[in-house]
């Protein structure tokens, strides 16, 4: 009987463990077809922004971009920060893919290749800009 009983919760444990692990991968391939259709978009500019790599790593989609902060018009970094976390958290399609488990993590370089900004936009940070609202 206690035999049967150590064979059950061993199935049991081992197959709680596939079912996570089948949903991680589910995760990361996700991530990685996100981050392959926008690497086939790329160059993307718009004003003194331009996204110039796309890649995954787990189930997080990194978004490389170059920010002209000297261009006309250009906003402070913070400002662009807080409409990058306001863009993803609020567009459909991001937003899914946040609550589905994705995660977007935003690096901004300067010009001259200076790391500006590295930001993890995750279901976290959107329940904090929701409550800044």
């Amino acid at each position: 009987m206690i035999r049967k009983i150590c064979i059950a919760v061993g199935l049991s444990a081992v197959l709680i463990g596939c079912s996570s692990h089948n949903e991680q991968k589910q995760l990361e391939l996700l991530a990685s077809n996100r981050a392959s259709i926008l690497h086939a978009e790329l160059p993307i500019k718009s004003g003194p922004l331009s996204i110039m790599r796309a890649s995954s790593k787990g189930n997080i989609i990194e978004i490389m971009m170059i920010y002209n902060n000297d261009a006309p018009k250009a906003k402070s970094t913070q400002a662009l920060l807080a409409q990058s976390i306001k863009s993803y958290c609020t567009n459909a399609e991001t937003l899914s893919n946040l609550q589905a488990g994705l995660a977007y993590r935003i690096k901004i370089r300067n010009t001259r290749g200076q790391l500006m900004i590295d930001q993890l936009i995750d279901q976290n940070a959107c329940k904090k800009y929701a409550q800044k609202q």
